[in-house]
């Protein structure tokens, strides 16, 4: 095999070079590969589309990032009509994909799942269409409406997250965020159609479609959703007074909403759903902006050239 590695140095705040730097000497001696290091935002999209005209069957893209690299990545392949198997060391934040997925946090053991892969795994990631802005993509973790997306956009433009990366705790970035957002996100119309079922949420607060358990970096949103099932999961949580949405936000935490009985929970191939109000959105941890949504989301599916934990 061939191996195609795209690495966002500035990951992770700086450790997915660090990363690099360990694990060259091992990939050196052991792989044919070729690197590819992104110098702007979204450049690993350009660069998948780059590697995908220029390869063979026998390629295989590394990427060493964190989610959102490989959200960039995994999209630019699959629009250069190119979709080549992917691998994953992950170097981020969050790393929420890892975990659902099953890839190891230890950079050298990620790396030995790779190399001591012998056929390619298909599994679920989620199709998305915005009707408004006419957007298309994919994505491997989860579109939020709501509460995780209004973390998202405070914690990506905060300087915490990046103090907190620099002693390996960025996920607390998520959650020292949280708090605030409780009192200042407000409840929002959704509208949902779920085959021949519509259904209407008049204080929607959480409102996530996820592909896998994990968002925010390690905190489970529905401990059901696999990717190995061709389906994706939605869980709405509507706001309730200020007590009860704070036990919502702590079962939340806990692992347990889904399961609980503040929550509606969803398992389907397709959902179509929209809100009537500016809300912030956010696609595998990255920033959709605060705006309207027309969502349809359903399944499709990719091929991982990675062996899952057992």
């Amino acid at each position: 095999m061939h191996y195609e590695i795209i690495l966002n140095p500035t990951a992770g705040n700086g450790k997915a070079q660090k990363t690099w730097n360990i694990l060259r000497p091992t990939i050196e001696g052991q792989l044919d590969y070729s690197l590819h290091q992104t110098s702007y935002a979204k450049h690993e999209a350009f660069l998948a589309k780059k590697i995908s005209a220029n390869s063979n069957k026998n390629t295989v893209v590394i990427v060493i990032g964190g989610d959102g690299t490989l959200h960039n990545v995994l999209n630019g392949l699959i629009k250069a009509g190119a979709p080549l198997p992917l691998s994953y060391i992950p170097t981020g934040t969050g790393n929420d994909f890892a975990r659902g997925y099953g890839i190891s946090l230890n950079p050298e053991k990620a790396l030995q799942q790779i190399t001591s892969t012998t056929e390619a795994r298909t599994i679920t990631i989620g199709h998305y269409f915005e009707s408004i802005k006419k957007e298309e993509g994919f994505f491997l973790n989860n579109i939020g409406i709501g509460f995780d997306a209004a973390i998202v956009s405070r914690t990506n433009s905060s300087s915490t997250k990046k103090r907190l990366n620099r002693i390996r705790l960025g996920s607390l970035s998520y959650l020292s965020k949280a708090f605030g957002v409780i009192y200042d996100q407000q409840p929002f119309q959704l509208t949902l159609q779920e085959q021949n079922h519509h259904y209407i949420f008049p204080k929607a607060f959480i409102v996530v479609a996820t592909n896998h358990p994990y968002l925010g970096g390690g905190f489970q949103i529905d401990r059901s959703a696999n990717v190995g099932e061709d389906a994706i999961n939605m869980v709405i949580a509507e706001r309730k007074n200020w007590l009860l949405t704070f036990w919502e936000v702590i079962q939340l935490a806990r692992g347990k909403l889904a399961e609980s009985r503040f929550a509606h929970r969803f398992h389907a191939k397709k959902l179509h759903y929209s809100t009537t109000s500016l809300e912030f959105g956010q696609i595998d941890g990255e920033n959709m902006g605060n705006r309207f949504y027309d969502l349809t989301v359903n399944t499709s599916h990719y091929q991982f050239w990675q062996d899952p934990l057992k």
